[in-house]
């Protein structure tokens, strides 16, 4: 059987859809530091996006329309 492994950051603060997504961990770490370097050193930390650890993630599938089908059906998501 097909499988995806992605790695992924999940948004703690707002929806599951703006979590970070990468092929690999390094990607999911540059993401996370370009968010961090658009913040101004006097920034409440209230005010900051929120992530949590950069976890990575196994899909296994039969088929393509089986990916989509966990990935767009109830439930699914990208976390």
């Amino acid at each position: 059987m097909p499988k995806l492994i992605y790695w992924a950051a999940e948004r703690l603060d707002d929806s599951k859809c703006y979590s970070l997504i990468g092929k690999t961990r390094k990607a999911v770490q540059e993401q996370l530091t370009a968010i961090e370097s658009e913040y101004q050193e006097d920034t409440p930390s209230w005010q900051r996006a929120k992530f949590g650890p950069i976890e990575k993630h196994l899909i296994i599938y039969k088929d393509a329309f089986d990916l989509l089908d966990m990935l767009t059906g109830e439930g699914g998501g990208r976390v």
